[in-house]
């Protein structure tokens, strides 16, 4: 078994031998300077230093010190390693790595591990590791782990298969941008573009490519004053909802309730009530209790009560397309909504209530837009939009009235019973058998 006492003695012996070995001194009228003389005439004496060249006039020389160099260190104490001494080789190895001869380094090393193939410092300083007993280079290890290289990191197979699948779906996302922008942008002039990139069937990087790019048609629809290209983004749902997967799925529920234009959430709903899925209910259902949900309802600021009044409408409006009737409960629950406003409200308001119990403030006479008219609180007649550009009011009600709901209810049962919402239960209540598996 080596000695480590052994190992630690062959190294401070070479560092007395060798330590001090840096080059030539020269000495001048007043300092001195250490390295290696490249060149030296009658008017120049250049140095190699270890900041750089460096030029003297050999008129300040006083002495110049002779020690030998480095490399010439090596070769000499290299010849005198003994051929089995797997210790001197990896001392030398490491004397060789403080003086930055890297490559006399590796060739010391590899000596060690020739002469003694468990040499643990050598195989260390050569990238070797120890896994199940046996020596393996890095990447052998890492490829006995099941690891594989993707340009310079070791990842995993999947890892792998999910960066290249990234990379197909951004180079195909980069020809669908220049393809949307090259020409008219009707829904039939760029669903012809579309198909020339994707050709006849889009695949995984294609559809991946086609959600990206309406993500990113949708933002600037939002932020623009003027919604100029809804016909682009109703083509490019429209190669969306011709995959089943579920982010395609997950898509077309985002473009029904986020897209700031009417047709293009119209075909997003019409897709969707065509799955008849109840988990399509669910989501839309869901989103009715999320944003009536202390956060918003209580706990919001103005945009965040405008973002909740806006949620509210579209989900009750595609709850209304996909022809559910048991959404109804969710539906009469968010028929009349009451928001926390600091400003104008001593108390914690009920989350919902019905025109028979609404008392005081102001009201007016309200048309919806199947001509039916009805009593309000004054300050929800307007669509408060999608848009951040829309000016925003001075004042706010804390009663909502969503009319898409209504609109919804009337839908699914074929009923109207104004805003009472207890009349709207009572008929779940004695309807639900018919619909409930």
């Amino acid at each position: 078994m080596r000695s480590v006492a052994r190992l630690v003695a062959c190294a401070v012996a070479l560092a007395a031998l060798l330590g001090s070995a840096r080059g030539d001194i020269i000495h001048l009228k007043t300092g001195r300077v250490e390295g290696v003389i490249l060149k030296k005439t009658e008017t120049e004496l250049v140095v190699q230093t270890a900041a750089g060249k460096v030029t003297l006039n050999p008129a300040d020389v006083v002495s110049i010190e002779r020690k030998a160099a480095p490399l010439e260190v090596y070769r000499e104490q290299a010849a005198k390693v003994g051929e089995k001494d797997a210790d001197g080789h990896f001392a030398l190895g490491l004397w060789c790595t403080d003086q930055k001869l890297f490559g006399e380094a590796h060739k010391e090393f590899e000596r060690a591990v020739a002469i003694d193939p468990d040499h643990k410092g050598a195989r260390e300083k050569l990238g070797y590791v120890l896994k199940d007993g046996k020596w393996m280079t890095r990447a052998e290890a890492k490829k006995a782990d099941g690891f594989v290289k993707l340009g310079d990191a070791w990842v995993t197979p999947e890892q792998r298969d999910a960066a290249q699948r990234r990379e197909a779906a951004n180079a195909c996302l980069r020809r669908l941008r220049a393809a949307v922008a090259k020409g008219p942008a009707t829904v039939d002039a760029v669903t012809k573009r579309l198909m020339t990139v994707l050709g006849d069937k889009s695949g995984e990087a294609g559809q991946a490519a086609l959600r990206a790019l309406l993500a990113e048609m949708t933002k600037a629809a939002l932020e623009a004053r003027r919604d100029r290209d809804y016909e682009a983004r109703i083509a490019v749902l429209d190669l969306i909802r011709q995959d089943k997967s579920p982010d395609a799925l997950d898509t077309l529920r985002r473009a029904a309730l986020q897209d700031p234009h009417d047709s293009v959430r119209a075909v997003a709903t019409k897709t969707l009530a065509a799955q008849k899925s109840v988990d399509n209910v669910a989501y839309f259902v869901g989103l009715l209790r999320e944003y009536t949900g202390p956060r918003y309802r209580l706990n919001g600021d103005r945009r965040a009560r405008n973002l909740a009044r806006r949620a509210l409408r579209r989900a009750a409006e595609a709850l209304g397309e996909l022809g559910d009737p048991r959404a109804v409960p969710a539906l009469a629950d968010t028929l009349i909504v009451r928001f926390y406003i600091s400003e104008n409200a001593d108390e914690i308001p009920p989350m919902s209530m019905g025109f028979n119990r609404y008392a005081g403030g102001p009201a007016g006479v309200y048309t919806d837009s199947s001509g039916n008219q009805y009593v309000v609180p004054s300050g929800e007649t307007t669509n408060w939009g999608l848009g951040p550009n829309e000016p925003e009011r001075d004042t706010e009600d804390p009663v909502f009235f969503n009319e898409q709901a209504y609109n919804a209810l009337r839908k699914l049962t074929g009923q109207d019973f104004s805003h009472d919402k207890r009349a709207w239960l009572a008929w779940w209540y004695r309807n639900r058998y018919n619909y409930e598996d």
